[in-house]
């Protein structure tokens, strides 16, 4: 998942500040041992992944009697840095970030660590980002097993029904997130690992759904020998669905992320949509929590990260589907 806005000032950035529960910040008191927490969360974007982990974060904190602060940066690094001095100067006990990129966030990180709030890092935490002078914790998706799990189910279909061999069609997210590049190799290194003949004929940017399925419709006109897409985010695989849709053409899409709108892809009598692996929001906020809880308390978190392993998600698994859809 990625959207990209224009830069937004700080006082804009305030006015979309949610929060959580009521009362000034921090009132509850600081550090574990039953005492409620203010616990603040920079979200990347508001696509369905985001709202996952902002509804399984507040709760889990409400059931403490705590609250969250939650702030959307929108991909802007500019808009992250005006929600996270708005947190510290509300005197959060802890703070849960998903930063823009680590290279653009990571004087914003090193602001909180000199606050003396625990930080920390998840979805998109590489680099300086896991360093532990700058965060106490971190808790994100095994990117590359995003990648490689896709890859793996591309490979079989690869096999079984293109002769063994595919020219591919790629919508990245390489220039929204670090983590877009290690899914992008794990699907690769899954084809080749597997023995199947791969070309990548094209390999460009699409990760939101409107400009994906602009690329992804040149992409397939511009090369009628493209049989398979592959996407390294949601908004980059409803985009390839989109264009193959519109196309006519029998081209089958292969991607990353999950939402409502996916698994219904995955349903859908037209068959484009064969797999995609999904990310755990639950799972990620709820380790991000205990993380800060056990960092205000004052105790280290060892190991310090936690790579979350997706879930697949395939037209050869209805059953797995109708779970996610909850029937």
């Amino acid at each position: 998942m990625q959207r990209r806005f224009l830069s937004l000032v700080a006082a804009g950035v305030l006015t979309v500040l949610a929060v959580s529960g009521c009362g000034p910040a921090g009132s509850g008191g600081a550090g574990g041992g039953g005492k409620k927490l203010t616990v603040g969360l920079i979200m990347l974007q508001g696509d369905e992944y985001f709202r996952g982990i902002q509804t399984a974060l507040e709760a889990a904190v409400k059931a403490d009697g705590g609250k969250v602060i939650a702030a959307n940066s929108n991909n802007d690094a500019g808009a992250e840095a005006a929600a996270a001095q708005n947190m510290i100067q509300r005197q959060v006990d802890a703070i849960i970030m998903q930063p823009v990129t680590v290279a653009g966030s990571l004087a914003t990180m090193k602001s909180i660590k000199a606050a003396s709030i625990p930080l920390i890092c998840y979805g998109n935490c590489t680099a300086d980002a896991t360093n532990p002078s700058v965060v106490k914790g971190v808790v994100q998706s095994d990117n590359t097993a995003l990648g490689t799990a896709t890859g793996k189910a591309a490979a079989e279909y690869i096999k079984g029904k293109l002769g063994g061999s595919a020219r591919i069609g790629i919508l990245n997210c390489d220039s929204a997130a670090e983590t877009c590049k290690l899914r992008k190799a794990g699907f690769k290194k899954a084809l080749e690992d597997a023995g199947v003949t791969a070309t990548y004929a094209s390999d460009q940017e699409g990760f939101l759904a409107d400009k994906a399925t602009t690329v992804a419709t040149n992409m397939l006109s511009g090369d009628p020998g493209i049989n398979l897409l592959w996407a390294a985010n949601e908004g980059g695989t409803v985009g390839e669905v989109s264009a193959v849709q519109q196309s006519g053409k029998t081209v089958p899409v292969f991607g990353t992320d999950i939402s409502k709108q996916l698994a219904g892809f995955l349903q859908d009598k037209n068959n484009i949509l064969q797999a995609t692996t999904g990310q755990d929001p639950q799972t990620t906020a709820k380790d991000a929590y205990e993380r800060a809880k056990n960092a205000v308390a004052g105790n280290a978190n060892s190991p310090l990260e936690t790579d979350l392993p997706g879930i697949t998600y395939s037209r050869d698994d209805p059953a797995a589907v109708n779970k996610y859809l909850g029937k």
